[in-house]
């Protein structure tokens, strides 16, 4: 297991410029990490590299600098929008075709093992039902992981929030992550487990990462008190580290542990991020050493 982060710490500055990718990961190295996830989410928005015409020439030059530099992108995250994607208007779903396909044919060019997505629900049939879930995300997906598969790039949905003010959420659950990915009966599907998304509903998440078990192939590693989706680093919020980190190694996990932690660095100076970056590898660093 290895310590990653994702490329959104330095993601943009206090004054709306959005950093290249290039910039970005040139960043990470020197704070201390050679293993990162490439996240693709502001695309939609038009803010990152992919949204531009010549994507692919930039990615194959962030490839190419990634090998210069002694760096390796193990994870990405692609595109999502909330809730269903059919609930938004056609142009938005046209778009998001459009970078979800940018999403994966951009990880294999970096040589990503791992694309996290979000799992959707199915809301307008039926009340809660795990079954009629499981069936949306089977037809939803089924050609981002056709596209996926082809392009050698795994698919690993992540566990949503379950949040006290909202009905139940599909997949926030463990075991409902494993039924979707059971489903797919396929080597290339797998799970990702956000630790702070985990905080809302779990205590002990123990429980749930021994659920999952090898199906876990990939991380978001963040913290909060359990009420809202703070992203920050490793014990600046409740979660119990101390008792996760052994059950990674207990489950067989082989993927990364990688920071999501973007709320740490999003109000602050830019020169500042470089420094926090830093500490934040440290703490991973002691993390790593308790599993």
């Amino acid at each position: 297991m290895r310590l990653a982060t994702s490329t959104c710490i330095f993601g943009h500055t206090l004054d709306g410029r959005y950093l290249s990718y290039k910039e970005s990961i040139r960043r990470c190295k020197a704070a201390g990490f050679n293993v990162i996830d490439v996240n693709f989410c502001r695309a939609l928005s038009g803010k990152t590299d992919l949204a531009k015409e010549n994507w692919r020439q930039l990615i194959d030059d962030l490839r190419n600098e990634a090998e210069k530099i002694g760096v390796e992108f193990s994870q990405s995250h692609p595109v999502f929008l909330p809730g269903h994607v059919k609930d938004h208007p056609i142009e938005l779903q046209e778009l998001y075709d459009e970078m979800m396909r940018r999403s994966i044919i951009a990880s294999s060019i970096l040589g990503v093992k791992w694309a996290v997505i979000h799992p959707v629900e199915e809301k307008e049939k039926t009340v809660f039902d795990t079954e009629a879930s499981i069936k949306a995300n089977l037809e939803l997906h089924a050609p981002i992981v056709e596209l996926a598969v082809k392009h050698d790039v795994g698919i690993a949905f992540e566990n949503m929030i379950d949040k006290a003010d909202s009905k139940r959420r599909f997949a926030s659950h463990a075991g409902e992550l494993a039924a979707l990915i059971d489903a797919y009966n396929d080597p290339g599907v797998g799970a990702c487990w956000d630790f702070g998304h985990a905080n809302f509903l779990y205590k002990d998440q123990r429980i749930a990462l021994r659920t999952l078990g090898k199906r876990l192939k990939a991380t978001h590693v963040d913290d909060n008190y359990g009420t809202k989706d703070e992203h920050m680093f490793p014990f600046h919020g409740n979660i119990d580290w101390h008792s996760i980190m052994p059950v990674l190694s207990e489950i067989g996990y082989e993927g990364d542990f990688t920071y999501e932690t973007q709320n740490e660095f999003d109000n602050l100076p830019d020169h500042v991020k470089d420094h926090v970056a830093k500490v934040g590898y440290e703490i991973g660093v002691y993390l790593l050493s308790l599993a």
